[in-house]
């Protein structure tokens, strides 16, 4: 590897920063409030009303094309087509995933720091133990490491051999170093590195172990996310099928009820009960199932996110980034023209 893409990896490593409580809880607070801003201007504009019977945006019931027509992905699109349903629902779905946005910044961002932490710790004590037996102390060996490019922990490092150099104790250092590392195996790095100062003779079997115990961690990790990577392919599945499902249940099954009104004397009397069950549910307008089936589709779409960033990542923060994308993906289902579930006719 090149100098210049050695410089420039290392540039990238030492760029990445961790998001603090402070502008963490702020992005919260203003994604909450864009989320209930964004479902109360949905349903003014869609000009909800609360009906006993249907709780969901319906809108009047109908399907005519009325509407200012605007053009995507040259397609004329019609908002809200006379059914306002389908204008609530888009306003709310697009104002979640604007609210989302923040959020998986911040858990994206935070996530490669300590993920950097996390695979750099293994390399950066194997290099100490080699730097160490070939002759170097072990404050030079951290001095020399962080020159190198370990992520967050070269510039962590720097500081605490900087304060050392300047008078400040040794295990005091690397202990605050390991607390603005933020993750759970820097405190037990620094004691490590605190144990293998004092220990004197003794540093190269100090150091030996910690480095075979952060190897098969790593080990460990590697392995455990190499096997719990397919639980994510089963939730982006899983809500495909769902969104599948409802624009057969829709075309196939709640608009052709729409015709039974007209057709119910041809209907034999032998199953006169049945038909007029079908009639009134022909009367419920459609948009009230495509409202159903949107409101689940984006419950799922969020929370499935979430069980994936649990089970795959351990975050179900970072788990919002799939998420965000499931809601596009829903969005864009319902939504597209001459083909979205909002569409069908």
């Amino acid at each position: 590897m090149s100098r210049k893409s050695v410089g420039k990896k290392r540039a990238v490593l030492y760029s990445l920063k961790y998001i603090n409580e402070k502008w963490r809880y702020t992005a919260y607070v203003g994604s909450a409030i864009l989320a209930i801003f964004s479902i109360v201007v949905g349903l003014l504009v869609g000009g909800y009303r609360l009906n006993s019977h249907y709780i969901v945006p319906t809108g009047n019931g109908t399907r005519i094309s009325s509407g200012t027509p605007w053009t995507l992905f040259n397609e004329p699109w019609v908002l809200p087509r006379g059914a306002s349903a389908s204008l609530t629902d888009t306003v709310v779905g697009v104002g979640l995933v604007l609210a989302i946005i923040p959020v998986v910044y911040i858990a994206v961002v935070n996530f490669r720091y300590l993920k950097s932490v996390e695979r750099n710790i293994p390399r950066f004590l194997r290099d100490i133990l080699e730097a160490t037996d070939s002759g170097l102390i072990l404050p030079k060996a951290l001095i020399e490491s962080a020159k190198a490019d370990y992520g967050p922990i070269s510039h962590e490092i720097g500081i605490a051999m900087t304060k050392f150099s300047l008078g400040y104790d040794f295990r005091a250092s690397v202990m605050e170093a390991s607390k603005k590392l933020r993750h759970p195996y820097a405190p037990q790095v620094a004691l490590i590195l605190a144990e293998a100062y004092s220990a004197g003779g003794k540093m190269h079997d100090v150091l030996s172990s910690s480095v075979k115990l952060f190897n098969g961690l790593e080990q460990y990790n590697e392995q455990k996310a190499s096997e719990l990577k397919p639980y994510t392919q089963l939730v982006y599945i899983s809500v495909i099928i769902f969104l599948v499902i409802a624009l057969i249940i829709i075309t196939q099954f709640i608009l052709p009820l729409q015709s039974l009104p007209a057709t119910a004397s041809a209907i034999p009397s032998s199953i006169g009960g049945a038909s007029k069950s079908f009639s009134g549910l022909a009367k419920i307008p459609p948009m009230y199932f495509e409202s159903i089936f949107f409101v689940t589709a984006l419950f799922e779409a969020i929370f499935g996110g979430l069980v994936a960033g649990k089970i795959v990542d351990g975050s179900a923060q970072v788990g919002m980034r799939h998420s965000l994308i499931l809601l596009i993906i829903t969005i864009l289902v319902f939504n597209l023209p001459g083909l979205g579930i909002f569409n069908v006719a």
